[in-house]
């Protein structure tokens, strides 16, 4: 096959030697019977594969599709696919014609009551054109709508065209062969549409342009020492940041040599197949948010470690999430004898609206003085040897070329010194371009100024952190804050002291979270959401947990919890990708709460 692209109207631009397209058409001319991506089932057995003259002539088809349908420059799809192969496809199929691809999360067919409403409210918010997915979504989403009738006050699926692209590569279809592959002249054209996980709020729209992520893969290739001989693994979802950019774009563009995917549910469901798929496939590359390496103590055996050869392993990510000391302690507790190498452990901080990263490596954690921390100054202590120290893992240090960061009072704008805590802002070429279709809020968070002589426009990150000997330290998100008395307290830190105070208490199954007192004046009430281990007593236990639960927060923080509600698994509401979502919790309860006074 013959890929052509399309000459630059500007001799000056070169812009086209950047694009991801540009680099796949590069590596289709010198190496398209390379093996890009195999699917890997439950089992951890390769059932699909994917070369780069297959990527490309699946690509082309999705391209002529949406020719057909009209589709031009600019315009929006949905991509609602289940893990699979065919996502890649459509996505690199969007690109090829100037198309928006816009990732979102596949709502589950059993649940769409639940879960339809978020699919809605984005192609709402992109104006987006038509859905693409494929055959086994689209059939289950409609024997789930002929099997029931959703309520009248839950929103339809999206009134657009539904295109499944792998029925349409069948004999019956026409495929036009594209006359050329779109590459764009203007940088900051948008390459796709990142909608927000939605952990402190309403998903929106991040504007990726071809800039951001021409400038983050290079990156990325850099940081992470990719090349040919890269064999990455993931099972991160596709519709996030971190498994569309570093596995699957890192892979397109060339900079990555093959790569395994396989379904957050084969992982959640048997996280052992993470690390067999590895030890399989002498994987170099892999990552995952801090919950998954948790997951990974209790959820496998010594026996299975024991089997297990991870000596290969070159870059052990870790990001999506706050990197926890203590998990990352238990981890390397049980799995040094893999062979795995403390040196590999690589995590990382970002955010969509920075594109993916800003900070990667690790100088590892640091202990700080709680009681100075809760004043927003950084303390260190020697070691965790005391209830007063609060532990960070380091997020690393910023490489980025051209970028700058700044620790910034979120309240006045003014920088914060040497050893205070403050929010995290950032300028670079990777900063996004904004939020699709909202300028006010694209100006509050993207254009913001310090207050001095710096004439940078930076991203606000809603992110607390500190720098310490040049490496970022995040110690929490802001609008997460819990405030008591004056004294700053962070959730996660909260958390961690409770998960392990009594037996029946759910590992990753603790939320907590602050709500306006009822009496003026009177500050914030601290509440706790706790789930049980599944098959639980309910009634028998809630005020024996109840009492442990207040009994770690008095001991650990010198604090009142003023109410701990106990409840079954999925009490506490999580993103796709795993993150617990505060907001939404504390939503729930201030809902109950108005629903009791109601009646």
């Amino acid at each position: 096959m013959n890929l052509e692209v399309e000459p630059d109207p500007n001799p000056a631009s070169s812009l086209g030697a950047g694009t991801i397209l540009s680099a796949f058409v590069d590596l289709h001319e010198r190496d398209m019977n390379r093996e890009l991506f195999v699917f890997v089932d439950d089992h951890g057995r390769d059932v699909e594969s994917m070369t780069v003259r297959r990527l490309a002539h699946d690509a082309q088809r999705v391209r002529s599709l949406l020719d057909g349908e009209g589709l031009r420059r600019g315009d929006r799809a949905l991509l609602v696919y289940l893990p699979s192969l065919h996502f890649i496809s459509a996505f690199l199929g969007c690109l090829a014609c100037g198309v928006i691809p816009v990732p979102v999360a596949p709502p589950n067919p059993l649940k769409l009551a639940q879960e339809t409403g978020a699919l809605s409210a984005v192609a709402t918010s992109s104006g987006a054109r038509v859905v693409l997915t494929h055959d086994a979504y689209q059939g289950a989403i409609d024997a789930a709508l002929r099997a029931r009738s959703l309520p009248p006050e839950v929103p339809e699926m999206p009134g657009i065209p539904w295109l499944a692209t792998d029925s349409r590569y069948g004999g019956e279809v026409d495929v036009v062969e594209p006359r050329h592959w779109y590459i764009p002249d203007d940088p900051d054209e948008p390459v796709f549409l990142q909608y927000t996980s939605g952990s402190t709020g309403f998903p929106k729209g991040v504007i990726v342009s071809h800039r951001n992520i021409s400038h983050e893969l290079q990156f990325l290739a850099a940081d992470l020492a990719l090349g040919d001989d890269t064999v990455a693994v993931t099972w991160v979802p596709h519709f996030h940041d971190l498994g569309l950019i570093s596995f699957l774009l890192n892979t397109i563009a060339g900079h990555s040599g093959r790569t395994y995917v396989m379904s957050p549910l084969s992982f959640l469901q048997r996280p052992s197949v993470w690390f067999d798929v590895m030890s399989r496939v002498r994987a170099t590359h892999t990552s995952a948010p801090n919950f998954a390496y948790d997951l990974m103590v209790r959820k496998t055996t010594t026996q299975q470690r024991a089997e297990w050869d991870l000596s290969s392993v070159r870059v052990l990510g870790s990001s999506g999430e706050m990197v926890l000391p203590e998990t990352m302690k238990r981890f390397w507790n049980a799995f040094l004898l893999t062979g795995l190498k403390p040196a590999a452990f690589h995590p990382g901080y970002g955010m969509a609206e920075h594109t993916l990263s800003l900070s990667m490596g690790s100088g590892g954690p640091l202990w700080v003085d709680k009681r100075e921390l809760e004043k927003g100054r950084v303390e260190p202590v020697k070691a965790d040897t005391t209830r007063d120290a609060a532990g960070f893992y380091g997020s690393g240090w910023v490489t980025k070329e051209d970028a700058n960061v700044r620790i910034v009072d979120p309240a006045t704008g003014k920088p914060r010194g040497p050893g205070q805590v403050g929010e995290i802002w950032v300028d670079s070429p990777t900063k996004a371009q904004g939020y699709w279709g909202l300028e006010d809020e694209t100006r509050e968070i993207f254009r913001a100024r310090v207050a001095d002589d710096d004439p940078r426009e930076y991203l606000r990150t809603g992110d607390l952190g500190f720098f310490r000997n040049g490496e970022l330290f995040v110690s929490g998100r802001l609008k997460e804050l819990i405030v008591i008395r004056g004294h700053n307290y962070y959730p996660q830190d909260i958390e961690e002291s409770v998960r392990g105070c009594h037996p029946l208490i759910r590992p990753g199954g603790v939320a907590a979270f602050s709500v306006p007192s009822a009496g003026s004046g009177q500050g914030e009430r601290l509440i706790i959401f706790v789930e049980t281990v599944a098959g639980t007593p309910f009634a028998d236990n809630d005020q024996e947990i109840t009492r442990a639960v207040r009994r770690a927060i008095r001991e650990s923080h010198g604090i009142a919890c003023d109410e701990v509600v106990v409840g079954a698994p999925g009490l506490v509401l999580k993103t796709t990708s795993g993150k617990v979502r505060r907001a939404a919790c504390r939503t729930q309860y201030i809902q109950r709460l108005e629903e009791q006074s109601d009646e």
